[in-house]
């Protein structure tokens, strides 16, 4: 019920309960006092005896009842408006992004509701994306700069060899001293424009626990998911399941499964479990030809990471939908 409606039913309750509260009252205590006090009073009326004045504080007191019964429902609206009010705030700072709120009602509020859980899956959405993207340029950056770094130290320790065994010009080394050192001090300031590649990247292995893996992916594309109706169901049989590799690269493998389904599988479900050391994504879309040469870059990308990862990795689909399985080998 819309809240226009609502709120006029309960100001036409309220103007109609009133003199109907007033009138009943009234006549249930005359009634009470001619059939049980009229007589012990010798016939004094209704309006001059003890009833009267305590029909008022009946009444008074009735009245106070239908207040708190009307400001309940005022109370629970400012309750919703102060918790979104909170939850925007939550959102627009720099701490841990808010919840999803529970819609309980379909008026305006439960509407309102529903557009800030949007914003805030949208929210998570982007920062896990630009969080992801930044431990993944972090890495490669790191590893660059040692690789730089290792051979302008050897170039340092045979300058320094050479400087012993032949007699060299002073102005000769200090230049190419110097200019070792402005490479070494441009690598600290160097920006990874491109962090798509990954045969010419290091990959740092840990271990992963797949469970949180998948909890976070699931998390990071609920809002895209929600806009296109498609449902996200996940099914984590084997929690405890670790695999020794690289988190970011194995996050890169299902967005790329994530954004296939989405793009064009045309699905409404994909279902997402762990059982027997496997993770399955199944959906439910139109399918594809797996033997076919496909001009997306989607299955080429996580071709190569589970290869160089050393990941089994298998893909089924026909008209009825398409199974992802990938393992872990001794796993």
């Amino acid at each position: 019920m819309k809240l226009k409606k609502k709120y006029r039913l309960l100001l036409l309750s309220a103007i109609i309960s009133v003199p109907l509260l007033l009138l009943a009252i009234s006549v249930f205590m005359s009634i009470i006092y001619e059939v049980v006090f009229k007589t012990k009073n010798k016939g004094i009326p209704f309006h001059e005896s003890f009833a009267y004045p305590t029909m008022l504080v009946v009444f008074c007191l009735s009245l106070l009842l239908l207040a708190l019964l009307f400001s309940k429902s005022i109370n629970a609206l400012l309750n919703k408006i102060n918790i979104l009010n909170t939850t925007i705030r939550d959102l627009a700072s720099d701490e841990k992004i808010p919840s999803t709120l529970e819609v309980t009602n379909n008026d305006e509020i439960g509407e309102l509701i529903r557009s800030v859980n949007v914003l805030i899956e949208r929210t998570t959405y982007r920062e896990l994306e630009m969080k992801q993207q930044a431990e993944i340029q972090k890495e490669l950056l790191n590893k660059l700069r040692h690789d730089i770094n290792t051979p302008l130290t050897a170039i340092k320790l045979q300058l320094f060899y050479l400087e012993g065994q032949y007699t060299l010009s002073a102005p000769i080394l200090d230049s190419l001293y110097q200019q070792i050192q402005y490479i070494a001090d441009l690598t600290n300031e160097f920006n990874i424009q491109n962090t798509d590649t990954l045969e010419s990247s290091y990959i740092l292995n840990d271990e992963v626990n797949l469970n949180d893996l998948v909890e976070t992916m699931l998390k990071k594309w609920s809002y895209l998911y929600s806009i296109h109706d498609i449902e996200l169901i996940y099914q984590p049989v084997n929690k405890g399941l670790i695999w020794t590799s690289s988190e970011l690269w194995i996050q890169r493998i299902f967005d790329n499964i994530f954004q296939n389904t989405l793009k064009h599988a045309k699905a409404t479900k994909l279902e997402v479990s762990i059982e027997n050391n496997v993770v399955i994504l199944s959906d439910n879309g139109i399918g594809f030809d797996v033997n076919r040469k496909h001009e997306g870059l989607g299955l080429k990308i996580i071709e190569d990471i589970t290869r160089i990862l050393n990941i089994n990795y298998t893909v089924q689909s026909n008209e009825n939908g398409t199974i992802y399985r990938i393992q872990k080998p001794g796993k």
